[in-house]
C-alpha cells in the first residue's frame, strides 16, 4: 500500500495560527431579515363601501405621493396600528359612529 499524502484539518488549523491574519482577506459578510413576514398568517378581509374604497385609494395616492414608495391597505393598518397611542380615542369612536 502507498502511503496517503494530503493536507489533514489539524494541519490546516496548525498552519492557519501560525501565520498572521491579513484583514483585506477577511471579507465581513451580512445576513438580513425580513421583518413584517405575514406569508404565514391568515389574510384579514375589510368589507367597504364603494364610497369607502374611493377615499381609502385616494388616501393611500396621496401618501404614495408624499413618500416616494408604493403603499398598500396592509402598511396603512400597520402604522395606524403602530400610533394607536397617539390617536385621540373619543374622537375615534365618533369617526366610527359616523360612519355606522
Amino acid at each position: 500500500m502507498s502511503k496517503l499524502t494530503g493536507v489533514t484539518a489539524l494541519s490546516r488549523r496548525n498552519k492557519d495560527k501560525s501565520q498572521p491574519v491579513k484583514t483585506e482577506d477577511k471579507k465581513i459578510t451580512t445576513v438580513s431579515t425580513r421583518r413584517n413576514v405575514t406569508t404565514t398568517t391568515s389574510p384579514v378581509p375589510i368589507r367597504l363601501t364603494e364610497n369607502d374604497k374611493a377615499e381609502l385609494s385616494i388616501w393611500l395616492e396621496e401618501l404614495q405621493s408624499m413618500t416616494g414608495k408604493k403603499i398598500t391597505t396592509a402598511k396603512l393598518v400597520r402604522g395606524l396600528i403602530h400610533m394607536r397611542e397617539k390617536i385621540n380615542d373619543k374622537k375615534l369612536i365618533e369617526a366610527i359612529k359616523d360612519a355606522s
